[in-house]
């Protein structure tokens, strides 16, 4: 009993061995095969550089250019991708549409339908690099489908937002996928100017975090057009919203009038507090002084800070310091003051 169980050990072990060995030379073969593809793959690189960028700049194709073998026009389709990047001219740019259009349509296809998500991604890119529109109807099959990836969907909303989709604000709104706040901010960076309008006018029908890329990415992108949709969430807005706005319009260095400034600086939230008090700095107006002066006794340290910092940025704000630091009820505001007399003034 003993040694038939042995045997069947033995047996298994044996088979395991030739599995094993088996699956570390079909690896070992398929490296060896892919190094030598890339390999390849650089060389016709090398060869058709100077080529394809003579097409892109005089529009004279090389016969060269023409060669269909797999190799060759994945080569091809990463110079490209490449040149995309390098050139801005109308011109260069037509071109390189044209030529993707022309000759990858069929690799890019098979590369969006491939099982691995890896290569379905790169087909992405290259669809945005070369702006292929011809490619429209398999994306839109792509994110149809059930399976389809978050960083997938991220990709296609990016797409979506070059060609000037009509579905792009509700696509945004409702994503297959959660999005966080960091991620709406990336697709918002790609949107052209016209295509803030429409999120501005539905804005609360958007989900929180998009709420917040989109105020944030208003000041960040400078888009001054949209400075009295921030002024009206500063009237009207929840607290975290007017701490967002108040970001942005800090970002764009806007100026705020200082009665309009005062309610913020004496906001119930120090955050609130914390962001008009930078606000300041594109004023420098007298009439923050007794506001500021005030703020030196505020519950939180970097109010306090901050306000200490925007005083010695007006006209006689070392003066009112140096009064505080001496005569301040409020242990806290002369130990500010103190420290940013130390520093001294600041541009």
């Amino acid at each position: 009993m003993f040694s038939q169980e042995l045997f069947y050990f033995f047996v298994v072990l044996v088979g395991l061995l030739v599995v094993l060995t088996g699956v570390c030379l079909y690896l070992l073969i398929k490296k060896i095969i892919d190094n030598k593809n890339r390999a390849h793959i650089e060389q016709y690189k090398e060869e058709y550089q100077l080529a394809l960028f003579q097409f892109l700049h005089e529009g004279v194709k090389s016969e060269c250019l023409n060669d269909r073998s797999p190799l060759k026009i994945r080569a091809l389709v990463e110079l490209l991708a490449g040149f995309s990047k390098m050139f801005a001219s109308d011109d260069i740019q037509e071109r390189l549409q044209g030529f993707a259009e022309e000759r990858f349509q069929t690799f890019i296809l098979s590369q969006l339908r491939h099982s691995r998500w890896s290569i379905r991604m790169n087909a992405l890119y290259w669809i945005q690099d070369f702006k292929m529109k011809s490619m429209k109807e398999p994306l839109t099959e792509l994110h149809a489908s059930k399976n389809v990836s978050k960083a997938e969907e991220i990709q296609l909303l990016k797409i979506a937002a070059l060609f000037e989709e009509e579905n792009l604000v509700s696509r945004l709104i409702e994503p297959k996928h959660e999005l966080t706040e960091f991620e709406y901010s990336l697709l918002l960076h790609t949107l052209r100017k016209e295509q803030f309008g429409p999120l501005v006018h539905v804005f609360e029908e958007l989900p929180e975090v998009m709420r917040f890329a989109l105020i944030d990415s208003i000041g960040a992108r400078n888009r001054m057009e949209h400075v009295p949709f921030l002024q009206r969430l500063l009237e009207d807005g929840s607290t975290e919203l007017k701490v967002r706005a108040l970001k942005a319009v800090v970002g764009m260095e806007f100026y705020l009038d200082v009665e309009r400034l005062s309610v913020h600086l004496r906001a119930d939230s120090w955050q609130e507090r914390l962001m008009a008090i930078k606000a300041c700095e594109y004023i420098r107006s007298k009439q923050l002084t007794p506001y500021l002066t005030e703020l030196m006794s505020d519950p939180s340290f970097y109010v306090r800070s901050q306000a200490a910092q925007s005083l010695l940025r007006l006209e006689n704000g070392e003066g009112v310091l140096r009064e505080i630091a001496v005569h301040a009820e409020d242990e806290y505001a002369r130990d500010m003051a103190e420290q940013w007399l130390e520093r001294g003034r600041v541009s």
